[in-house]
C-alpha cells in the first residue's frame, strides 16, 4: 500500500464492514473525495479483501500472558483472552460474519499488547523470571513404560491402624497401615531407621494392635510376607502380602466387612488407577499417530518366518500403501521376505537393524517393486552405486528403518487396573482372551518395526552417485517376482470412537467439488443422511471448515424429483495427502436438499446399500496387537503440551533397551528421568523447527519430518556444553553436514534422527471411561486433573536413530 494510502487506514477499519450494503459507493466517494482514483482502487479492492469471510482459528495462548477462553464461533474454535474476545464480538457484529478484518484486528490487537508488555519488562525481572528455571530444567520429563501398570486383584482403602510387626529374628517393631486389602498391606514404620531390619520376601508375623477391642483380633497374629520396600527415609513405605486362603475366616471377613463399610469415608486407594488411566491417556496418543508400522511375524516354521499381521494407524498407513499393486493387493512382504526377516532373528547383535532401499517401476499399468538392503548392496559392490544412483532418482525412492524386538504372546493381555466385581463393565474388561484369539498369537514371538525415515536430504546424497545406465538393466536383481507374491498381511486399524451419529452406507458414485475458483472431480465413497466421504482425483488444498458445493451427475440422471447441484456441504475432515474429505450437510432450514435426498434414498434402497462397519473378523484381535506394540515398541515418543511460554515436553514413553543413543537424553539424569533440552537449542531462533512444526499442524494434519545432526562429548559433565545439535537447515549444504560429521566423529560421538513431529488426535473417551468414572467416584478433583492433561496434549515428537544411515550416505563407514 502507498504511502497516501497507508496514513488513511482508518478508512479502512471504517468502511470494510460495508463493502456488501448498497450505501458503500456513497460512503467511499464521501471519505476519499482527495484521493487519485488510482489510490480509491486500492483502497477498495482492500476492504474487500478484508470482508471476505475466514476460516482460521485465533489462538493467543502462546502470544499473550492473560489466560484464554475458547470462544467458538460458525464451527471454528478460537482460543481469546478478555480483551480480545470483546473486540471480536464487535468486529463480528460490524462485519455480519468473521472476515478476514476481523481476524488481523485481533492479531494485531495481541501484537500490539505483546510489544508493550515486552518494552516495560525490565532487565531485572527478566532475570528473575529466567532464574526460576534453568535452560533445561523445563525439559527434563519422567519416562515411562507404555501399558506398564498392574492389575490389582482387590480394592484398597486408605486406613490407618497401628499394628506391631515380629520378625523371624523375634525382634519386633511398631508401625501404622497407610492401605489396607484382605491379602495386602501398605505400611509406614514408625521408626524409620528400623527399616534395614526388614529383608525382601522374609516371613512378618502382624498383630492389628489398633482393631476395636471387640473385633476379637487384637491379639490374633497374621502371618505376612514383605513384598519389598518404596521410598527413603521418612517416605519409606513397607508392602506385604498373605494367601487369605490360608488365613483365619473372621480376619478376612473382617477386612471385607470394613472396606465395603468405609471405603466412602476412608476413601479406596487410587494409586494403581491414576497411574493406569495416565499409562492409557499417553498409549491412545502414541497409537493414533506413530509413524512405525508394527508388524507381526509367524514363527510356527523357525526356518520360514512370515509377516502376518500389521497394526496400522492414519500416519503409518502410508508404509502398507506404498506396496499395494495395481490390483490394490497388499505386497509388503516382498520387503519382509523370509530371508531378511530369518537374518535378523538370528542376528547376536540385539541392536541390530536393516536398512532397506525400495523403489517402484510401472510398466503397461502394472506395478514392479525393487528393494535391497545395505548388506546386500555390499555382496553386490558393482551394482550398489547403480541401484542407489537409479532408485534414487525415481519419485517411487523410500528409505527403511527395521527393527525386529522379542515379543511375548502374553502381552496382549491387558486388564483393567480395577479388580473384578465392581461392576460388569470393569469384569468385562478383565476377562482374558478367548481361546480363538489366543490360538491365532500364540506362534508370534517376534514384532518388527517399519518406520520410513525417506528424507529429500538423503535422496540428493544418493543421487550424486555416478549412474553407469548400461548397468540398469541388471537391476532385475533386486527385483521382486510378480509370478511368487508374499503372503498377504493382514492389517488392523487403530480404532477410534465412532463420531458419526448417522449410520454410513457405502456410495460409490461420480461427483464434482467447487469451491471458489476450484473445481475438482471424484468419486463418492459413503454416503449418510448428513454426511460424505469423498476421494477426490486431486488434492484439495483448501483448510478444514471451507464451504463447498458438491454435484452428483450420475445421480441426477436418476431422479427429477431433486436438484442435486451445488449441494452445500462443510469440510470436517481432510486426510494427510489431501485426496480424502469428510463433509458435513449445511442445513440452513430445518433439512437441506441434500439431507433429503439421502433420507429417501437410504429409505428407498436398505436392502441394496451395504453399512460401514468397524468389526474384525477375529473380534478383539485389533486391540491385542495394540497392546503388543505398547508394550514392546522400540520407538521413542515426547509429548508436547501448550504453555504461556511456548510448547514443552511433559513426558516421554520408551520401552527398556540399551542403544548407546540414549545417552543424549539420559546424560547427568536419574533413572527415570529424560532431558529432551537439545532438540530445542533453537528456542530462540525465529524459525524454532519443532514449534513451528506444531503450530503449523493446527492447519494442515499431515506430520512433519526433519533431520537433526548431534554432537556429543560424554565427557563433557556440563548437559548444556556437552550436546551440540544442529537441524539440516542449520547446515544448509551437503559439505557443512560433512564437516559437522567429521567434527563431531572426531571429538566424541555424533548422532543423528529422524524427527516426525504429529499433531495429537481427539482422545477416545470410550476406551478410557471405567477408569475415569472409578477414579471421578472416589477423588473427582484427580479426574479433572486427568482429563485436563488428556486434552492438554499438543502433540508428539517422535525421534528415530539414522546414525548409520547418515554415515552410510555421506560414505564414512568406511
Amino acid at each position: 500500500m502507498t504511502n497516501e494510502l497507508s496514513q488513511h487506514l482508518y478508512l479502512i477499519n471504517k468502511l470494510a464492514p460495508f463493502v456488501e450494503k448498497p450505501e458503500f459507493s456513497r460512503l467511499l466517494n464521501e471519505a476519499t473525495k482527495d484521493f487519485s482514483n488510482e489510490n480509491r482502487f486500492l483502497l477498495k479492492m482492500e476492504m474487500k479483501r478484508l470482508s471476505k469471510p475466514c476460516i482460521r482459528s485465533i489462538d493467543l495462548r502462546t502470544r499473550v500472558s492473560s489466560p484464554c477462553e475458547l470462544v467458538s464461533f460458525q464451527g471454528i474454535k478460537h482460543y481469546l483472552h478478555q480483551p480480545a474476545a470483546q473486540l471480536f464480538a464487535q468486529l463480528v457484529e460490524q462485519y455480519a460474519s468473521y472476515t478476514f478484518g476481523v481476524y488481523e484486528s485481533v492479531l494485531d490487537l495481541a501484537e500490539r499488547e505483546f510489544k508493550a508488555n515486552t518494552g516495560i519488562m525490565t532487565s531485572t525481572e527478566q532475570q528473575k523470571i529466567d532464574s526460576r528455571k534453568s535452560n533445561s530444567e523445563k525439559y527434563i520429563v519422567t519416562n515411562q513404560q507404555l501399558l506398564n501398570f498392574s492389575h490389582r486383584r482387590e480394592e484398597r482403602m486408605n486406613y490407618v491402624v497401628l499394628i506391631e510387626i515380629f520378625l523371624d529374628n523375634n525382634n519386633s517393631l511398631f508401625a501404622a497401615t497407610v492401605d489396607i486389602s484382605p491379602n495386602g498391606l501398605k505400611l509406614k514404620l514408625k521408626n524409620p531407621s528400623e527399616l534395614g531390619m526388614i529383608k525382601a520376601l522374609a516371613p512378618a508375623s502382624i498383630v492389628f494392635r489398633g482393631f476395636q477391642s471387640d473385633s476379637g483380633l487384637t491379639k490374633e497374629t497374621i502371618e505376612y510376607r514383605v513384598l519389598g520396600i518404596s521410598g527413603e527415609a521418612e517416605q519409606a513405605r513397607v508392602h506385604v502380602y498373605r494367601d487369605s486362603r490360608s488365613g483365619p475366616q473372621i480376619f478376612n471377613n473382617y477386612v471385607k466387612n470394613l472396606i465395603k463399610s468405609n471405603k466412602r469415608k476412608y476413601k479406596v486407594n487410587l494409586d494403581n488407577a491414576v497411574a493406569a488411566l495416565d499409562d492409557k491417556i499417553h498409549e491412545q496418543a502414541f497409537a493414533s499417530t506413530t509413524p512405525s508400522l508394527s508388524v507381526f511375524l509367524d514363527t510356527q516354521d523357525p526356518q520360514m518366518p512370515t509377516a502376518k499381521f500389521a497394526c496400522v494407524n492414519g500416519t503409518n498407513k502410508e508404509i502398507m500403501d506404498y506396496w499395494l499393486d495395481e490390483n490394490d493387493e497388499q505386497n509388503i512382504g516382498f520387503l519382509l521376505n523370509p530371508p531378511r526377516l530369518l537374518r535378523m532373528l538370528n542376528s547376536a547383535n540385539s541392536d541390530d537393524c536393516l536398512w532397506a532401499y525400495a523403489f517402484t517401476h510401472i510398466k503397461d499399468g502394472k506395478v514392479y517393486f525393487y528393494s535391497a538392503t545395505s548388506a546386500e548392496l555390499e555382496h553386490e559392490p558393482e551394482l550398489k552405486a547403480v541401484f542407489l544412483s537409479y532408485a534414487s532418482r525415481k519419485v517411487s525412492w523410500r528409505v527403511y528403518k527395521i527393527v525386529c524386538s522379542d515379543i511375548d504372546p502374553q502381552s496382549a493381555y491387558v486388564p483393567s487396573a480395577m479388580p473384578t466385581g465392581i461392576n460388569r463393565k470393569i469384569d468385562r474388561l478383565n476377562r482374558p482372551l478367548t481361546p480363538r484369539l489366543e490360538s491365532k498369537l500364540k506362534n508370534i514371538k517376534h514384532m518388527i518395526s517399519v518406520t520410513d525415515v525417506t528424507h529429500l536430504v538423503a535422496q540428493q546424497c544418493y543421487q550424486k552417485n555416478t549412474l553407469n545406465r548400461d548397468k540398469i538393466k541388471h537391476l532385475a536383481t533386486f527385483g521382486h517376482p510378480r509370478n511368487r507374491p508374499p503372503v498377504t498381511v493382514l492389517s488392523f486399524r487403530y480404532k477410534q470412537q465412532e463420531l458419526r451419529k448417522e449410520t454410513r452406507y457405502k456410495l460409490r458414485t461420480s461427483i464434482r467439488l467447487e469451491n471458489y475458483d476450484v473445481d475438482l472431480t471424484g468419486v463418492s465413497e459413503d454416503c449418510s443422511i448428513s454426511g460424505l466421504k469423498l476421494e477426490l482425483d486431486s488434492p484439495f488444498e483448501q483448510r478444514i471448515n471451507s464451504k463447498v458445493s458438491i454435484s452428483f451427475p450420475i445421480l441426477q440422471k436418476k431422479t427429477t424429483q431433486f436438484i442435486l447441484e451445488d449441494l452445500k456441504y462443510r469440510v470436517k475432515h481432510i486426510n494427510y495427502d489431501k485426496l480424502v474429505l469428510h463433509l458435513e450437510a449445511i442445513t440452513e432450514e430445518e433439512l437441506s436438499v441434500a439431507e433429503k435426498f439421502f433420507t429417501q434414498l437410504i429409505d428407498n434402497n436398505k436392502d441394496k446399500l451395504k453399512t460401514i462397519t468397524n468389526e474384525e473378523s477375529v473380534p478383539g484381535m485389533g486391540h491385542a496387537l495394540r497392546c503388543m506394540q505398547a508394550k514392546n515398541t522400540p520407538q521413542l515418543c515426547i509429548y508436547m503440551q501448550k504453555h504461556n511460554g511456548g510448547y514443552f515436553p511433559t513426558a516421554t514413553t520408551m520401552q527398556p533397551m540399551g542403544a548407546s543413543w540414549l545417552n543424549l537424553l539420559q546424560h547427568d539424569m536419574p533413572a527415570t528421568k529424560m532431558n529432551s533440552a537439545w532438540l530445542f537449542q533453537d528456542k530462540h531462533k525465529g524459525n524454532a523447527f519443532i514449534r513451528d512444526a506444531l503450530r503449523a499442524l493446527r492447519l494442515d494434519l499431515r506430520p512433519i519430518q526433519a533431520e537433526i545432526y548431534v554432537a556429543f562429548d560424554p565427557k563433557d559433565i556440563d548437559y548444556e556444553t556437552a550436546i551440540v545439535a544442529q537441524w539440516e537447515n542449520e547446515l544448509a549444504t551437503h559439505r557443512s553436514k560433512l564437516q559437522f560429521i567429521k567434527t563431531a566423529m572426531a571429538r566424541g560421538e555424533f548422532y543423528a534422527f529422524s524427527v516426525h513431529v504429529s499433531r495429537s488426535n481427539r482422545p477416545d473417551t470410550s476406551f478410557l471411561e471405567q477408569e475415569m468414572s472409578y477414579i471421578t467416584r472416589y477423588a473427582i478433583h484427580k479426574a479433572k486433573q486427568l482429563e485436563e492433561q488428556m486434552w492438554d496434549i499438543a502433540g508428539q515428537v517422535y525421534l528415530t536413530d539414522i546414525t548409520q544411515e547418515a554415515i552410510y550416505r555421506y560414505k564414512l563407514d568406511k
